[in-house]
């Protein structure tokens, strides 16, 4: 192998660590304490995670609610009774789950 050969090599690894790395899937919640919840998502990159499926899950497994996060990477839904997972999916490997917030009265029923 040459030097130049090496170094486009190299090079090209390089890119390629940096584009597996750079759309890591973050998830925020925000109980917005009027029976709803906003769920903003976003790429390591900073940018939104627009279109990205978002799903909201029984303990079960069945869905709930399945939607897309519109073009700032947000979507804001009534608040279900129970327990219940966020879940947006951007794809394999993409995936990111997080319990939902509880309705005030079932913190009470406990």
């Amino acid at each position: 192998m040459t030097f130049r050969s090496i170094l486009l090599a190299w090079a090209l690894a390089l890119c390629l660590a940096a584009t597996a790395s750079a759309h890591t899937l973050f998830m925020s919640v925000y109980d917005n304490e009027d029976g709803t919840v906003t769920v903003e998502g976003v790429f390591s990159t900073g940018s939104a995670a627009s279109a990205v499926e978002i799903r909201l899950e029984d303990p079960n497994g069945n869905i709930l609610l399945k939607k897309q996060l519109d073009e700032l990477g947000e979507y804001t839904f009534a608040q279900p009774s129970g327990a219940y997972d966020i879940v947006l999916d951007a794809g394999p490997g993409h995936i990111v789950r997080e319990a939902g917030p509880e309705k005030p009265e079932d913190k009470h029923v406990k």
